[in-house]
């Protein structure tokens, strides 16, 4: 097997395994988000803040900005909620009344209506699913090949 080759299967197991890495983190955050709105309790929060996403290096002050809500409990708990989906424009001006689901038994466990729920599973999902397609066929035909030599 030459060195080029080599390098090749490298590279086509590096894709096979990140593209499945990255579909198992996006369907466990699926089926996360899943279990808080099937199984969770929908109440309204209100938006208190649009705090903006931290820079990262020598980057200049980040324009995107995720929500900060608030809502309270039957039994009177409040609580905060931080969105992780930063967005430019603001998805949500603050004062807003918003949709969230939490669950009950641990009511930090909270996500909001709309992008907030879907946007990570989806993404991660996207590319994993083309990590793999590209990694797993290269890579089964490469050892196909390897083992007729």
């Amino acid at each position: 097997m030459e060195f080029r080759d080599k390098i090749w299967l490298g590279v086509c197991i590096m894709l096979a395994l990140g593209g499945t890495l990255f579909a198992i983190i996006a369907s466990n955050s699926w089926r996360s988000t899943y279990r808080i709105i099937r199984n969770g309790i929908q109440t309204e929060g209100m938006v208190l803040e649009n705090r903006r996403r931290p820079a990262r290096g020598l980057e200049a002050r980040p324009t995107s900005v995720a929500p900060v809500v608030q809502f309270v409990t039957p039994d009177g708990l409040t609580v905060q909620y931080y969105s992780q989906t930063y967005t430019t424009p603001a998805t949500f001006q603050v004062g807003e009344r918003v949709a969230i689901w939490y669950l009950a038994d641990d009511p930090k466990q909270a996500t909001l209506d709309g992008v907030d729920a879907w946007i990570f599973p989806v993404v991660f999902g996207i590319f994993g699913t083309a990590m793999c397609l590209i990694g797993y066929p290269t890579l089964i035909s490469a050892l196909i090949a390897f083992l007729k030599r």
